[in-house]
Parts: C-alpha cells; sequence; structure tokens
C-alpha cells in the first residue's frame, strides 16, 4: 500500500505537552479583609474534560476508599476536542526541509517534505467554587492573547524550531447548580482555543551535491572538446585553501501593540554570521515612556474641567484619576428669624455653612407667661397689669345654657385683691363672666342686672394656686373652692355663652380691670350634676374639659433645614411658636455631619493611542480652594529579544523574549555585527548561497 513506511515525530503529544505548559503555573492568592494576604496556591492542572473531574468531586470528593489525596478546587484541566485541515497555509507538497548536518560519512543530508497544516482545537476549563477565583485565573489568561499567543518550539529533532499561534476564540461561563441545595456547586470557565500546528512526514535521505562542472559547447559534436567550462566549487580557491567571507550587518524594525512590542521583521539579513557564535544579540531601545501631569480647574468650589499638561503614555490599560479631597474649611450655618406679632413667621440663612449631609434647626425657647410657674405643665397665663387681656378661644360648639348644666373650673394664683372687681373670664356680646372681690372672693355673673353668686365665706389665698369651679345646673350655681363647695346661690336659666362667642381672659374694657396673677388649666364642660356641699378631693393633675381646654402649656417654635450639595440652602418653619412679642430668638443649625471625602471629586480618563486624550468629570465635588490630581506612572520595562542565525550565516528571525512596556513608538533594533570568518570545506552545505568559488576555463 501507498503508506507503508513506519514513523512516528510525537507531534500530538508534543502538542498537548506545549498547550500544558502555557497554564501548569498559574497561581491564585487570598486575602482577609484587611488586604492581608493569608493563602497563596498554584492551580492543578491535569488532561481531562472537565465532567470527569467534576464527576469525580462530586461522587468521591475525599476518596474515602482510596489512598490518594481528596481532590478540591480550583483546579484546571484541558482536552483536544478536535483537528481540522487548515486549506489556507498549505504549502507546496515537494517543498523539502533540511534537518541539521550530523556526521557526513557518506555525503548526504536527512530531509522531510513539507509539513501539513491543521487546527487542533483545544478547550481549557477553569473549576472553582468560588466566583472570583475563576476571575483570577482567567484574568492572568487573557491579557497574553490579542487573540494570539506564537510560541517557537522544536517539532521535530533535528529542525529548526517553528512558530505556532495560539489562538483565544472564545470564553464562556456556566454555574452548575444541581441536585438540592447543601449540594457541591462549581462554577466552570470554558475557554476554547486553535492551535496552527503543522504534521510533519517521514524522514528521508538525499545526497549533497558540492561540485559542479560545466561544459559550455556551439557544436553538437559529443567529442569536440568544449568552448568552456565552468568549475564550482564550494568554499575553496584554485589552490583548495578557505575562502574568508565578507560580513554584512543584518538589520530589523520592530512594530507595536498596546505599548509592547508585537513583533520584528527581519530588513536585511546579513551575512557572514557564525551559527555557533551565541554573542550575536538584537538590543531594543528603551521605552520612550512618560507619566501623564493633568491640573484640575476649579469654579465656585467644584471641579469644572482638566487642563492635561501632559498626556503620558505608552498607557496599556487606562489609569485611574486620584482627586485630592476637598480642603475648604468645615463651618456651621447660621441664620436669623423674623417675629411677627408672638410668633416666628421666617428664618433667613445667614451663612450656609460647608459639609452638610443633613441638619437640625434648634430655636431658642419663648419666655414664661406667667411670673410663679405653672401649676400643671410648662407655663401658665399671667397677668402683670390690669390692662392685660388674653382672648382664649372662639367657642365652636353649640350654645351652653343653665338648662343643659355647664361648669368651668381653673387653678389660679393671685397677687393682689383690689378694692374694685376684678375680671377673671368673659364672654364677648354676654353679660355673663368670672370676677374677684375684695378679700378674694369670687363672684358669678351669669346675667345682666342678675343676682351674683359668691363663693362667700370661701375666698381665694393670696400668692399661692387656688382650685377653683363653678357649676350651674337650672336655676342653681354653686361654688367649689380649695375643696369646699358652698350652698350656692340661684341663677337664671337663659343664654349663658358659646355660639361663636370669644372667650376672654383679663380685661374686660377700659373700666373692666384684669386680675393679677396668673391663671392655668381652664376647663369647659357640660354637666347637669351639682357638687355635692362639703368638702371635696382637689384634683392633683391637669383635667380636660369636654367643650374646651385651656393649659396655657409653652409653645416653642421649631423649624426644619433644606441641605443641598452640603449647603444649608433654606428653612422651613414647621411651628411658628407662641410668646415671641419683643424678643429676637437664638436660632442654633447644628454643626456639619459631613467630612471632606463626601464630597470628593472623582474623573476617569480615555485614552488614544496609549495616551490621555480626556478627562470625564464623574463628580465635580464641593468646597474647593485648590485641588492636586494624581495619575499612576506608566509601568515601562524595556523588550529583549533572541537572534537565530541559519547555516547560511544570515540572520533568519529576531524572536521576541520579554515584549516590554510602555513603547510610544516602535524602537530601535540594532543587531550585532558579524565576525569574518574562514569557512572550511565542510561547513559547505548543498543549499548555501556563500562560499562558493566559480572557475572559467577556456577550452
Amino acid at each position: 500500500m501507498a503508506i507503508a513506511n513506519h514513523f512516528y515525530n510525537e507531534t500530538t503529544r508534543r502538542y498537548v505537552a506545549l498547550f500544558g505548559t502555557l497554564f501548569n503555573q498559574l497561581k491564585i492568592t487570598r486575602s482577609d479583609n484587611a488586604g492581608t494576604e493569608v493563602q497563596s496556591l498554584i492551580v492543578p492542572l491535569a488532561y481531562a474534560p472537565f465532567q470527569k473531574v467534576l464527576a469525580r468531586l462530586n461522587q468521591d470528593p475525599d476518596l474515602i476508599n482510596s489512598r490518594r489525596t481528596a481532590m478540591t478546587l480550583p483546579r484546571m484541566s484541558f482536552e483536544i476536542t478536535s483537528f481540522t485541515y487548515d486549506s489556507q497555509r498549505k504549502l507546496a507538497s515537494t517543498l523539502k526541509m533540511r534537518k541539521d548536518a550530523k556526521s557526513e560519512t557518506d555525503s548526504s543530508r536527512n530531509f522531510v517534505h513539507s509539513a501539513v497544516p491543521y487546527n487542533l482545537d483545544f478547550s481549557l476549563y477553569i473549576m472553582t467554587k468560588y466566583s472570583e477565583d475563576a476571575t483570577k485565573i482567567m484574568e492572568q489568561i487573557i491579557p497574553f492573547f490579542t487573540p494570539d499567543w506564537t510560541v517557537t518550539a522544536k517539532m521535530v529533532e533535528d529542525l529548526d524550531p517553528i512558530d505556532i499561534p495560539i489562538i483565544l476564540n472564545s470564553v464562556s461561563t456556566e454555574d452548575l447548580y444541581e441536585n438540592d441545595f447543601e449540594s457541591r456547586t462549581s462554577i466552570v470557565y470554558t475557554l476554547s482555543f486553535t492551535l496552527k500546528g503543522w504534521y510533519f512526514g517521514p524522514e528521508k535521505k538525499q545526497k549533497v551535491i558540492k561540485f559542479v562542472d560545466i561544459d559550455l559547447a556551439t557544436d553538437t559534436d559529443a567529442d569536440k572538446a568544449p568552448d568552456e567550462r565552468i568549475i564550482i566549487k564550494p568554499g575553496m580557491d584554485a589552490q583548495g585553501n578557505p575562502l574568508t567571507q565578507d560580513s554584512v550587518l543584518a538589520t530589523a524594525i520592530a512594530s507595536l501593540n498596546n505599548g509592547s512590542l508585537s513583533g520584528i521583521t527581519v530588513v536585511n539579513n546579513g551575512e557572514n554570521y557564525n551559527q555557533a557564535n551565541t554573542n550575536v544579540l538584537a538590543t531594543i531601545a528603551a521605552p520612550d515612556s512618560a507619566n501623564a501631569v493633568i491640573t484640575p480647574v476649579i469654579t465656585n468650589t467644584s471641579i469644572s474641567s482638566f487642563a492635561i499638561n501632559e498626556s503620558g503614555g505608552f498607557y496599556t490599560a487606562t489609569p485611574s484619576i486620584t482627586i485630592s479631597a476637598p480642603n475648604m474649611p468645615i463651618t456651621t450655618a447660621t441664620a436669623a428669624p423674623t417675629v411677627t406679632g408672638d410668633s416666628i413667621s421666617a428664618i433667613n440663612v445667614t451663612d450656609s455653612g460647608t459639609y452638610y449631609n443633613s441638619a437640625t434647626v434648634a430655636i431658642e425657647e419663648p419666655p414664661l407667661k406667667s411670673a410663679v410657674g405653672a401649676k400643671f405643665g410648662t407655663d401658665a397665663l399671667g397677668h402683670s397689669s390690669h390692662t392685660d387681656q388674653t382672648f382664649s378661644h372662639i367657642t365652636t360648639y353649640n350654645l351652653v345654657t343653665a338648662g343643659n348644666g355647664f361648669s368651668i373650673e381653673f387653678w389660679i394664683y393671685p397677687t393682689e385683691f383690689n378694692a374694685s372687681d376684678n375680671h377673671i373670664l368673659s364672654y364677648s356680646g354676654q353679660t355673663m363672666r368670672l370676677e374677684i372681690e375684695t378679700g378674694g372672693i369670687l363672684v358669678y355673673r351669669p346675667a345682666l342686672n342678675s343676682s351674683p353668686v359668691r363663693s362667700t365665706p370661701e375666698a381665694l389665698n393670696l400668692n399661692q394656686w387656688n382650685h377653683c369651679r363653678i357649676t350651674h345646673v337650672g336655676t342653681t350655681a354653686r361654688w367649689t373652692v380649695n375643696g369646699v363647695s358652698d350652698q350656692g346661690g340661684s341663677a337664671p336659666q337663659g343664654f349663658l355663652f358659646g355660639g361663636g362667642a370669644t372667650v376672654t381672659i383679663g380685661s374686660r374694657s377700659a373700666n373692666e380691670k384684669s386680675f393679677l396673677g396668673s391663671i392655668d388649666n381652664i376647663t369647659f364642660s357640660t354637666t347637669n350634676v351639682l357638687p355635692a356641699v362639703g368638702a371635696y378631693t382637689i384634683p392633683t393633675t391637669a383635667l380636660t374639659g369636654n367643650l374646651h381646654t385651656d393649659d396655657f402649656e409653652k409653645v416653642p417654635a421649631t423649624a426644619t433645614a433644606t441641605v443641598t450639595a452640603g449647603e444649608i440652602t433654606g428653612i422651613t418653619v414647621t411651628n411658628p411658636g407662641e410668646n415671641y412679642t419683643g424678643i429676637t430668638p437664638t436660632v442654633t443649625i447644628s454643626a456639619p455631619d459631613g467630612v471632606a471625602a463626601d464630597y470628593q471629586a472623582s474623573a476617569t480618563a480615555t485614552l488614544a493611542d496609549g495616551a490621555i486624550s480626556n478627562i470625564t468629570i464623574n463628580n465635580a465635588g464641593k468646597f474647593y480652594n485648590s485641588a492636586t490630581t494624581t495619575v499612576p506612572g506608566v509601568i515601562s520595562q524595556q523588550a529583549t529579544a533572541n537572534v537565530a542565525i541559519s547555516k547560511s550565516g544570515e540572520v533568519s528571525s529576531v524572536t521576541i523574549i520579554d515584549a516590554g512596556l510602555g513603547y510610544r513608538v516602535p524602537p530601535v533594533v540594532t543587531i550585532s555585527e558579524p565576525v569574518a570568518t574562514a569557512v572550511s570545506y565542510t561547513q559547505i552545505e548543498f543549499d548555501d548561497d556563500w562560499g562558493i568559488i566559480t572557475i572559467f576555463e577556456d577550452a
């Protein structure tokens, strides 16, 4: 059959080993909350489908019945998934590739025909328990594939190394949640690669042609001497001495991708390089990198724009922009109130302050209305002048008559018993009123020209609190004073109060004076029961009337602050308060509760060809007098390369060892000069293009 000769180049095995070697030293680290590294491990790699690995983990993760150690995540595996012929890379089948010369005892050379191109599809599986572990591994791989990574490897013994591109086609991820909640879960990243490989045929042998004699004749007679003879001898002159070859300096140029060398192209291969000379070097110029410098522009204490003083480069990734914290001092806002009547009608901000996230407003409390304090609660109503007049309330309740029955109960602290009647309480448009007579006798006048009902013999105590109540049911009205209910007296049943009348405390008119002292806890109630004559229990707590109650409690003003962009921009009065007449209360705004970092500006850089071309303000910040901006420096690293010299003494290629970082323009590549050498006869090969001497002989 046509395919009969046995051979095995171990090509597939080498491709598997080459592919696995790329990923067999990947490492991940784990840190605690403080950022301290607590664990570092190399991720295991094996040749196996990921389903087998996960099945092993799920079915017997601890290997109870085995002496081998348990399998844990993270780990990686890979496998060949397919072989595909690549017609686009096909070379002529008759092309020969010679092997390195060994012992030339029989003046022959070994060779193989041109390799057959095949694409080997690999799948690399990253299996982890935690999603972040998977991304830590993946991010150590994908930056090197753009999308290909070229590996130079020796695939067949005695043949020159070849470049093998490995292309990253795609990355997919899968979270495997199977069975119940307590079952093991796995996160699998699948990276699909294509290895552009070559498969070589069997080794063959061919004699080397080292001498050529050419006879040129103008006649077809074979017995006639030639007109001219050309003798070609390798590497020797007419006397058989080795020739010395002239040297030609090789040159090369570099190309860049993302600030690193992507390739080096040999422009001139040079001549007379010694393959055994390891001192032939390719020197690559240092990176011309520069760090970016930007200056912020401040308008109205905020960052309004940036001036790019130096765009920097080459940045392989967008650098972070760090803007200093605001440097304005922390100030507390201030405000001033406006008092209208006895209440606060408005509060105006006089200093908006700085660094506020929220704020509270405290308003000084109004002074007490009562000079002697309150019987109950925080305040009472005090009258210090006979002309004092206080409107208690407008009666929104229905008309009340004695026929229905009512009571008015209060506590009073008299500081004077005037010779004439002093009014305690009255109703507008009506004659019903309560008064204090000489000696502290209380008087109830239900109607015009009706007989008054006095508290005799009970009288008020001067300069102390007295409990009082007048009850009017039917035709009888009765006073209760300081724990004693009197007999009372007759009183008319007609209209008494209510129905929209205004209740006035104190002076009724210019000639009807107010009592002097304080009053507290006035209650207005309906009742159809007169209190029993005699002793009663004085209440010890404030009472509530079923019609109306006046406790004269202190009413402090309240307000809320509006905070906009760290400043107090307005204050809203939520309760105007009472009894602020004649004073300007102090308004206190809480101290700022924010810090400079709360109002720190932020920005993002945009790159063009590895340099900063624009700065986008994400947050303009606030409270800047000045600001500084920090941009990370460019990571710079000089590239290195190796020179490959062919047997013909030429520079065949320059291979990048380290692509370097931070290059803005392609660097200069300088190749060492060749050293002129004498070439011996035994070094001359059948395909060498130097060291050939041609002798012309005339017949």
